[in-house]
């Protein structure tokens, strides 16, 4: 019998899974560099950096998208609005200031050209922009579910979708000039969040993408489709440019999302790394920076292939043994990873007594 505790637990595993693959994307991508100046300083035309830039359009939606889907119901009462955004602003914010702060004075300290420290804050920067980006999308959604009413936190998704792809897909609004915290990525990305958070709300759907017959079949077109696309704008064989370009890219998004929904790649190992995504996330480029330095330095001793798969490997249980270390003391969860000391403090008295 399937109750509901198994279905939960199951879609909690399915959706683990799905961090767990956008993080090893993620890695490579910052192993490859997004630039032949950066990471492994390859030319774009190299394998690898093809494979690394053919999900360039997927990796960040499939990411706003899960977190769409994990968010819970929007009320539409005021207060509850206040604890959203006071619960995001440290799990997002504090995270990206601290970490954003180490990683701008390790860069600077190598030499590296850097903007000045107080417009990492306010401006993208890195991959930090992501959390600005996100903190945005839950804040207007929140707001605006205020004015509008509880019992329309649907069509308020539905409405902020729309004008996302409408406003940077189809430029019916002007763009501004200065990325400030990150309001392009924002409006690219609300769509993708949108949906993850209407699909969690339509349950009956879900189910009905996940248990249709042909679902895994159209979750592997949707998929092959995308990479296929994305291949060849990696190797610069379709080159679409200005509105083509923005509605393939919401496109591709769309495809990996959906594609992955429908295949359902399920794995409990791939559900573990996806728990510590986060960290991942946020400490990766640390990792992966420290070990194309070391292979660089030592002379390129092992073969490129090689060397990628040693990156993603650090890359990732780099920053999971790191977040053990950081959750030992409730300061540096709350600073590095935004978490509440008191939960902090629960978790590490379980341990102890396990």
């Amino acid at each position: 019998m399937v109750t509901s505790k198994t279905t939960a637990e199951t879609m909690r595993v399915e959706i683990d899974t799905l961090r767990a693959i956008v993080c090893f994307i993620l890695v490579l991508h910052h192993m490859v560099g997004v630039s032949p100046q950066a990471g492994l300083e390859l030319p774009l035309d190299h394998i690898v950096s093809i494979v690394s830039h053919t999900t360039q359009d997927m990796r960040m939606p499939i990411f706003i998208f899960i977190s769409g889907m994990v968010m819970a119901r929007v009320t539409g009462m005021l207060p509850d609005a206040r604890t959203v955004i006071r619960k995001k602003a440290r799990r997002l914010l504090l995270p990206m200031a601290a970490v954003g702060t180490l990683f701008w004075a390790v860069r600077a300290g190598v030499g590296q050209e850097q903007i000045k420290l107080p417009m990492i804050y306010i401006t993208s920067y890195a991959h930090f922009w992501f959390l600005q980006a996100s903190f945005l999308i839950v804040t207007c959604f929140v707001i605006l579910t205020c004015l509008a009413g509880g019992s329309h936190h649907k069509k308020v998704a539905k409405a902020l979708g729309l004008l996302g792809i409408l406003w940077w897909g189809f430029a019916v609004f002007p763009l501004p000039e200065t990325n400030w915290f990150s309001i392009v990525n924002a409006v690219f990305l609300v769509p993708f969040f949108m949906s993850g958070y209407l699909l969690s709300q339509s349950p009956d759907l879900r189910q009905r993408l996940r248990s249709y017959r042909l679902a895994q079949l159209i979750g592997a077109a949707l998929l092959i489709v995308g990479l296929i696309i994305g291949w060849n704008i990696a190797t610069g064989s379709f080159a679409p440019q200005g509105l083509a370009r923005r509605l393939v890219a919401i496109y591709l998004g769309f495809s990996a999302c959906f594609g992955l929904i429908m295949l359902r790649p399920t794995s409990n190992l791939l559900a573990h790394v996806g728990t510590y995504s986060y960290a991942i996330y946020l400490f990766h480029v640390f990792f992966t920076a420290i070990t194309t330095k070391a292979w660089q330095t030592a002379g390129e001793p092992i073969p490129m292939l090689g060397i990628v798969i040693v990156g993603i490997v650090i890359g990732t249980i780099g920053p999971m043994f790191l977040q053990k270390l950081i959750l030992r003391w409730p300061l540096t969860g709350l600073i590095f990873l935004g978490l509440p000391p008191d939960k902090i403090r629960a978790r590490n008295a379980a341990l102890a007594n396990s």
